[in-house]
């Protein structure tokens, strides 16, 4: 079994070109509806636009209230409405919209929706850096349900990531199969799992003796074996560490969140965020962060946008008390269940300052998200324009009833107004794709989307493999020597746990094609590789691809975090698929052809070998202490798993072994349906239960 190659450059159909095609299909971005003029309201940024719902002692929804019933008071002084408006939707009854079941099948043409203008905009946001592997499950499945059960045709949906671009798909549209299969394609950020959280980290920092202790138990444990108890200087330092990536997550997400309420402000009708979550701390070094939260919440609140928040653990045994919990003690315990309530406050006043409500502890993501709906079914809008004398701290707002006292009024908290930026304006090609590039929301005028994978060899100084594919189709071609030429520019910007840029590059991107490649190119799009050298630590991976001929752009992201191996705690590169290809053996040589894995590939078709390469570091070197490792592969549907082999010793899956790790790989053939599958492999040391994880998803095509 051939070692496999990682290309360098865009590689496509193997031509003489430095480009071939990509085999993961891109036609589900064609059937992409276009937006219909009645799609979009305009409006003035400096407008405050208020959604309001009002309930009774019982909880039902009040109607039939008047402009004058209500008094909107900012800082405590009335406000003159501007506009004024009472909202009705069909709330649950989505049963009476659809008059056609859905298929999976996103490569079928779109059923002919009904121009309707709709009157609720919808971002389904999965919080993919602050999600465990289970929560990240659920949420999908139950997701995908409340598409099915719940979404009508008045309603307009985006789904939103804050780890990786889903490319066209990410865009406002009322097809449910494109929804399904945005939620199907979405990929988790994988993050080493610990026990020392940031919010341990947080006490730790803040010299809180008792969280000293426990963090040290943990680290000895998770890092040392058992063997030593790391220095308290070495606790303080991992615990430095640990806040400061959560800080950069944070910031990507409540940024993102910023970002999207801004978008949301152009659109019709009732607005509503649904962010999926396992919460995350605004703790920092002792303190609490609250910047860019309220800089989240107030563009919410500007855009007349509520955020109703969803934990998919649900109702779950406390982590603290499973059997695969190494320590124990009243401390340890006390730590992990503050942790939680920390995480569930974030989620709880991100709700509750928008005027949401936060889901938290049911198990039953879709009635809650039914919940959202029918609360919001009546709604009374009102929009004004404050009065800028106030100055730039923050606005309380408060909706009065002036004759029903007994009546219960759920609207947002307050705002920090918008901050007047002034950036220069971009002039360029190049000032364009970077201004694009370093916004939260990613841009769509071409499908763009990366994966960026740990992968460290002997011979190779770089650490991440970055992949990049491009759509075919949006993409212009123009004529040069009776072929079609690709002529795009792609930029990589790299920021670093501290969000400082760490590395920026461009290079072209350009081949030629005779009419059946294009075709080809435009089916299957494009796939870029490059290798990178990083040092150890979190990063994010900012790209940009511009078309030189028709000056459309499109951008992505994508995270990764660059181990550091000389902690010598056992773990897994990235998994990289792909499939066999033949290699000319040349024309004097007698023997067989040798395979190469040409990795990168994601989607196969079914019962297509499915070739599989990853490293394993800091393997004991004593034959004897590697005999004790073992290797299972297994394949996942959700949280279903369709394939699971023995676990077997590594010598069959052996490829190569160098100073720097062992090579390990094999082969599988999945007979199943098509749709999204994850396949993960795990490397365990039968003597200590040390165990390594690493997975990745793919598509099985028709």
């Amino acid at each position: 079994m051939n070692r496999f190659t990682l290309p360098r450059t865009l590689i496509v159909f193997g031509a003489v070109s430095s480009i071939i095609c990509s085999l993961v299909t891109s036609a589900s971005y064609a059937q992409k509806p276009a937006p219909t003029p009645d799609d979009v309201i305009r409006v003035n940024t400096n407008l405050v636009q208020v959604r309001v719902v009002v309930t009774d002692r019982k909880g039902q929804l009040v109607d039939n209230l008047k402009q004058d019933d209500f008094e909107i008071l900012e800082n405590g002084k009335p406000q003159s409405v501007s506009f004024f408006t009472v909202e009705r939707t069909l709330g649950g009854q989505s049963g009476q919209v659809a008059d056609q079941p859905v298929t999976a099948d996103p490569n079928q043409p779109a059923r002919p929706t009904t121009p309707a203008r709709p009157v609720r905009t919808i971002v389904l946001f999965v919080d993919t850096l602050h999600l465990s592997s289970v929560s990240f499950v659920r949420a999908k499945q139950q997701l995908k349900k409340f598409v099915d059960e719940q979404v009508t045709d008045q309603d307009v949906v985006a789904i939103v990531t804050t780890s990786d671009s889903l490319g066209l798909l990410q865009q406002f549209h009322r097809d449910k199969r494109m929804m399904k299969y945005a939620i199907d394609k979405i990929s988790l950020f994988s993050r080493p799992t610990t026990y020392f959280t940031p919010f341990l980290a947080a006490r730790v920092r803040n010299d809180d003796a008792q969280a000293l202790g426990v963090a040290t138990q943990i680290m000895s444990v998770e890092e040392y074996a058992r063997m030593m108890a790391p220095p308290p200087g070495v606790v303080m330092a991992r615990a430095k560490q640990i806040l400061s990536e959560e800080a950069v997550l944070r910031r990507s997400t409540l940024q993102m969140l910023k970002a999207v309420s801004e978008r949301m402000s152009d659109m019709p009708g009732q607005r509503m965020i649904a962010f999926m979550s396992d919460g995350f701390t605004l703790l920092d070094e002792g303190s609490s962060e609250h910047d860019d939260f309220v800089a989240a919440t107030s563009r919410a609140a500007r855009s007349g946008v509520m955020i109703y928040t969803f934990n998919p653990q649900g109702l779950s045994v406390p982590v603290e008390f499973t059997a695969a919990v190494p320590l124990g003690g009243i401390a340890f315990s006390s730590y992990m269940a503050e942790s939680r309530m920390d995480q569930q406050d974030l989620l709880r006043n991100l709700a509750t300052d928008t005027g949401g409500q936060a889901y938290l502890n049911s198990n039953d993501i879709p009635a809650q998200l039914k919940k959202m709906l029918d609360g919001n079914s009546l709604y009374y809008a009102f929009a004004y324009y404050p009065d800028d004398k106030e100055g730039k701290k923050f606005r309380k707002v408060t909706v009065r009833l002036k004759n029903h006292p007994e009546y219960k009024v759920r609207t947002q908290k307050g705002y920090l107004p918008a901050k007047e930026e002034i950036s220069e304006v971009a002039t360029t090609p190049q000032q364009k794709l970077f201004k694009a590039m370093i916004a939260p929301l990613v841009s769509t005028g071409l499908g763009v989307t990366t994966t960026a994978n740990f992968l460290e060899r002997e011979d190779d100084d770089s650490q991440v493999t970055l992949q990049i594919h491009l759509d075919g189709h949006l993409v212009q071609y123009e004529t040069e020597n009776q072929k079609l030429r690709l002529n795009c520019e792609a930029v990589v910007v790299i920021f670093d746990k501290a969000g400082k840029m760490a590395l920026t590059f461009s290079e072209p991107i350009t081949a030629s094609f005779n009419p059946e490649q294009l075709e080809k190119g435009k089916q299957n799009g494009y796939r870029y590789a490059k290798r990178i050298k990083l040092s150890p630590g979190l990063y994010q991976l900012r790209v940009g691809i511009r078309d030189v001929n028709s000056g459309l752009m499109g951008t992505s992201t994508s995270w990764v975090t660059v181990p550091d191996l000389n902690s010598k705690k056992m773990t897994l590169s990235g998994l990289f698929l792909g499939k066999e290809v033949p290699t000319d053996p040349g024309a004097n040589s007698q023997k067989p052809p040798l395979p190469t894995i040409i990795a990168g590939q994601t989607a196969f078709k079914l019962r297509e070998p499915i070739l599989y390469r990853f490293v394993l570091y800091n393997a004991p070197t004593d034959p004897e202490a590697q005999s004790n490792l073992m290797l299972r592969v297994e394949v996942l549907q959700s949280e279903k798993v369709v394939y699971a082999g023995d676990w077997q010793s590594l010598t069959p899956h052996t490829v190569r072994s160098d100073r720097t790790g062992i090579e390990l790989g094999g082969q599988l053939k999945i007979g199943a349906e098509p749709g999204i599958y994850t396949l993960r492999v795990t490397v365990r040391d039968q003597k200590n239960k040390h165990t390594a994880e690493q997975s990745m998803d793919l598509e099985l095509e028709p």
